[in-house]
């Protein structure tokens, strides 16, 4: 296992990650670190995000990225290296042992790495459990038309979320039964290339908000594909999750089971 983290780390991506999945994965975790979504750890929601922010500079620039990856390689390769045999007696010194055997600046550095790396992976765990909590199908890949069946699993407050897209933009749904139509926060619009139409007022949970129709020309869910949706943009929404209501749902048969929601076409 390696016990150092970079860049590739700090997007989830993988080291041969191709330039499209490094800028998807940099914008979902932008969102997700967003401050506003931690307002009880506002200041550590940023760091993370300027973390993210420097990785995907790096990434994204080819002569950066190689840079990094031949870093990589000499730290994989200093890890991965065996220390040398204990020096004995010098000759012509007896009872001096060499200053080689005493720990040295690089050992120091590389015990002191040690330590932050193993507070890393026990934070980057504890981070990943929480988030395997609040979103299973986080991992979710069906290929287009690969199935005619999609199960989710139920999180730890009931809820079905499961990522998407709309117009080849990469979200996260919501499944709510109890909404008409796909509605989509507002600061998400402009990058998923929707248009506001006519005004209008939608009641939410938070009371009667305006919102502003549209139409979508394509919701993707899973192996399901539907084109020219109707939908709106709600301003009144704070978070990336986008409702998936009855405009997508009333065209798929669904069942829940054992904490299973079960999407089907009729």
């Amino acid at each position: 296992m390696r016990r150092f983290r970079t860049h590739y780390d700090n997007l989830q991506v993988k080291e041969n990650a191709s330039p499209e999945v490094i800028q998807a994965a940099w914008i979902s975790l932008r969102r997700k670190w967003h401050p506003d979504h931690h307002p009880d750890q506002p200041q550590q929601a940023e760091r993370i995000r300027q973390l993210i922010d420097e990785a995907y500079q790096v990434l994204s620039d080819p002569q950066r990225r190689r840079d990094h990856d031949a870093w990589v390689r000499v730290q994989q390769a200093g890890f991965d290296a065996v220390d040398p045999a204990p020096v004995g007696v010098q000759p012509g010194l007896p009872g001096r042992v060499n200053s080689a055997r005493r720990p040295g600046p690089l050992r120091l550095t590389l015990i002191t790495l040690g330590w932050i790396v193993v507070l890393a992976l026990l934070w980057w765990a504890f981070d990943d459990y929480l988030e395997r909590r609040e979103f299973p199908n986080r991992n979710l890949a069906i290929a287009e038309g690969g199935s005619t069946e999609l199960v989710l699993r139920r999180n730890h407050v009931g809820q079905y979320l499961a990522p998407g897209t709309i117009n080849g933009g990469p979200v996260t749904f919501l499944l709510d039964t109890g909404a008409t139509q796909v509605s989509v926060p507002e600061h998400l619009a402009d990058d998923l290339g929707l248009q506001p139409g006519r005004r209008g007022r939608a009641l939410t949970a938070n009371g009667p908000v305006d919102i502003r129709h549209t139409l979508i020309p394509e919701v993707a869910l899973g192996p399901f594909v539907l084109r020219n949706v109707s939908g709106h943009i709600n301003p009144g929404m704070t978070s990336d999750q986008v409702l998936l209501g009855m405009s997508v749902l009333k065209h798929l048969d669904f069942a829940q089971r054992e904490g299973q929601l079960i999407l089907t076409l009729p």
